[in-house]
């Protein structure tokens, strides 16, 4: 009996150690949020009561998901990249990087380039990454430009470039092969090692024959004088490192710690007919340093598109004492695309709306530990019905789900669980993996048990 039980004992310590928190997603790449940073302590006025995670004491970074491939030098021997899939490739200082994107005549395409340089090391105004998308006959389609500007923050940079079919006869609206090409910009002085690439487009499909791609868009230019939302029960978030591991937020206050270095991500779905307000509010910290001293460009917010393009940004100095950034989406509309003002035109479809919180490296001279950040998020606006596509726009993340818009609750998902595009619901791959394995390993134990019972001799 002591050795049936003393078995029986020791499965179970198995079952125990399988059931920690420590079992990982089935990917490739550690997902790098499992240091996410979070509110330790609440503000003033009502607050939800969910324990949030310990601060990490080093910063978290952006670790490029996908398919690895390398660009060529040349359009000759530019790789295919598939629509929908997330790819990543490094860049060297003034090198450039092409790519092969085969294009039908009626399919606008968005595609993404995001450089992701280690924390802390040495970048200059004009260092990195400059897009364009030309067509097979070298007619340039679109072209971007991410630098760092002056703030010396080697922080993830990027952007889109875009082809638009509007039903023309030009070299950037027929069916071919189209080339993305990315170079990066670097002076002798900064840094020169390779940096992580992570690239991604998307395809959004054509309106159904007959309907109006002309309209004017609506008087949308963004509020002047945004006012943020100020009531309502604080919540805990936990900002995701990427585009992939982006914590989904909707209307509400949220609460966060940011680490000097770190830059987190967040998303707020906005459907057709809706727009966005963003507040983040960075809060007084414990000094190191004079209160008379501050970095320049210390905190950044930064919007960009469910395409991952640009939308708006904003930055401010910070000295330790409290400080406030906003970013407004423009309401939604189809038509936008047609607006003569650069923000407008670039909210042109539904879809998750991403927002960037960064905190400058030499804020970690000034204070001591990460920054709490306050962000208010508010979507206005009734829902309307999207423009009648030809295609489903879902697979370019056009479109909301309101479902998944009203379960957002500022956590961010698995990176390995969204690498590629799929996308993922928080917790329920490792709760899948974890009752599958636990479930197995009960089953084991139970036969081993049973098995050990029918050999041991009866007792009177």
């Amino acid at each position: 009996m002591k050795r049936t039980t003393f078995g029986v004992a020791a499965a179970l310590v198995v079952l125990a150690a399988a059931a920690t928190p420590a079992v990982a997603d089935g990917g490739t790449t550690t997902s790098p949020d499992t240091s996410s940073s979070s509110a330790s302590s609440a503000p003033s006025g009502a607050t939800d009561t969910a324990t949030a995670p310990a601060t990490p004491t080093a910063p978290a970074t952006w670790q490029p998901q996908g398919r690895v491939l390398t660009g060529a030098a040349t359009t000759a021997d530019a790789p295919v990249l598939k629509a929908g899939t997330t790819y990543q490739d490094t860049i060297k200082p003034g090198q450039t990087r092409m790519y092969t994107i085969p294009l039908d005549a009626v399919s606008s395409a968005y595609a993404s380039a995001f450089a992701l340089p280690p924390t802390g090391v040495k970048v200059a105004y004009n260092d990195g990454i400059e897009l364009k998308f030309t067509s097979a006959d070298g007619t340039q389609c679109d072209s971007r430009e991410a630098h760092f500007d002056d703030d010396g923050d080697a922080r993830p940079v990027g952007t889109a470039v875009q082809r638009v079919a509007s039903g023309g006869y030009g070299s950037c609206e027929v069916a071919d092969r189209y080339t993305l090409q990315v170079h990066r910009t670097s002076e002798a002085g900064s840094d020169q090692a390779a940096w992580p690439l992570e690239l991604r487009y998307v395809l959004e499909p054509p309106l159904k024959a007959g309907a109006d791609r002309q309209s004017a868009p609506p008087d949308v230019t963004a509020t002047a004088s945004p006012t943020p939302l100020t009531t309502g029960t604080t919540k805990p978030a936990s900002g995701g490192t990427s585009f992939e591991t982006a914590a989904a937020l909707r209307t509400g206050i949220w609460k966060d710690q940011v680490l000097p270095g770190e830059t987190r991500f967040y998303k707020v779905a906005v459907d057709w007919g809706q727009q966005a307000t963003v507040f983040a509010d960075f809060s007084s910290a414990p000094l190191i340093g004079s209160s008379l001293n501050f970095v320049n460009t210390g905190v950044r917010l930064t919007s960009f598109s469910p395409v991952r393009q640009y939308v708006d940004g904003d930055d401010g100095s910070y000295s330790g004492a409290q400080t406030s950034l906003d970013t407004q989406v423009p309401t939604v509309s189809y038509a936008n695309r047609s607006s003569d003002d650069d923000t407008v035109q670039r909210v042109r479809y539904a879809g998750w709306y991403y927002v960037a919180v960064t905190v400058h490296p030499d804020v970690a001279k000034q204070v001591s530990g990460a920054v709490p950040v306050t962000l208010r998020v508010q979507v206005s606006g009734t829902a309307q019905a999207g423009p009648p596509y030809a295609g489903d726009p879902g697979a370019a993340g056009i479109g909301v789900d309101a479902h998944a818009a009203a379960s957002a609750d500022g956590t961010a998902p698995s990176a390995a669980g969204t690498a590629g595009g799929a996308p993922a619901v928080p917790g329920l791959r490792m709760v899948a993996y974890g009752a599958f394995g636990l479930g197995t390993l009960l089953l084991l134990v139970l036969a081993v048990w049973f098995g050990a019972a029918r050999r041991r001799p009866a007792r009177g």
